[in-house]
């Protein structure tokens, strides 16, 4: 694929041009909308343009990174697994769909698709950071420690917390109970949206776990917004049901150890049958 990006974010999230004129109007508009944060808009340019030319890989690509800008991660994957199988070559698209992999908790699988990134691109210290973070989420710290010190030293910024807990023999500091999936619903109306019945996270890190990993009642990626960072931490989120747009107030209680339970009428993201190709 050609080397002319739109950036968007600064996760590494990037929207492909093809750098020459564009014979499918669609298309271009698709990158308009993107490059002005219309993602919604984008995705229905993009699939029109995909209608036209199912071919395109770079259409695939980037109705993938619309998607992924609106949490909707289960389809963004689905797209890249498209664009694949359309140009398997490009590091980028490996990446990101391994990220959002972890997004929605397929860790194997996120794994095996940073690994693909390297192996095509080795020069790709973002690709070592995030592959240092899952291993540190599935407790493999020396594995962790190797691509933090891999990412550090082709220019990636990474926390000095992590490189000073990879000179601990007890990797003190790496994550030691991280929130991997919610598999629990609570019964309790209460639960997580009253300070006095919080939802047991146990660090910072894990209320940004948890609230990726949290489905609206119709499905839908729920946004957020945190509102303190403090012992108890309060986040507030906004969901549509029925048509009607609501929020709620999420309390944290970060000193206490992960127990994290999806609150009620809520879901998370259907976890894949034991066997699952990555």
């Amino acid at each position: 694929m050609k080397n002319q990006f739109l950036w968007i974010t600064c996760l590494s999230l990037v929207f492909v041009s093809l750098g020459q004129p564009l014979k499918e109007q669609n298309y271009q508009q698709g990158l308009d909308y993107a490059k002005a944060g219309k993602y919604e808009e984008a995705i229905g340019a993009f699939t029109k343009a995909i209608e036209v030319q199912p071919l395109d890989a770079y259409a695939w690509y980037n109705r993938a990174m619309a998607k992924n800008m609106i949490g909707e991660y289960e389809t963004a994957v689905d797209d890249f697994t498209t664009c694949i199988g359309l140009s398997r070559s490009y590091e980028k698209v490996w990446y990101n769909r391994g990220i959002t992999k972890m997004y929605i908790g397929q860790y194997d699988g996120a794994l095996f698709d940073l690994n693909q990134a390297l192996q095509i691109q080795r020069n790709y210290p973002e690709a070592h950071y995030h592959r240092a973070y899952i291993y540190e989420l599935k407790g493999l710290f020396d594995f962790a420690c190797t691509d933090y010190q891999n990412a550090a030293s082709k220019g990636y910024k990474v926390p000095e917390e992590k490189l000073l807990a990879c000179r601990d023999t007890n990797y003190t500091g790496l994550l030691k109970n991280p929130l991997l999936k919610l598999s629990k619903t609570s019964k309790r109306k209460t639960y997580g949206t009253k300070a006095k019945r919080p939802i047991a996270i146990g660090c910072f890190e894990n209320v940004e776990r948890y609230l990726r990993l949290l489905r609206s009642p119709e499905g839908k990626f729920v946004p957020y917004e945190i509102k303190n960072r403090q012992a108890l931490t309060e986040v507030k989120i906004t969901y549509t049901l029925k048509g009607e747009m609501l929020d709620k107030t999420l309390y944290f209680d970060i000193n206490k150890a992960c127990d994290a339970w999806i609150i009620k009428g809520f879901k998370t993201f259907k976890e894949l049958p034991v066997g699952s190709p990555p």
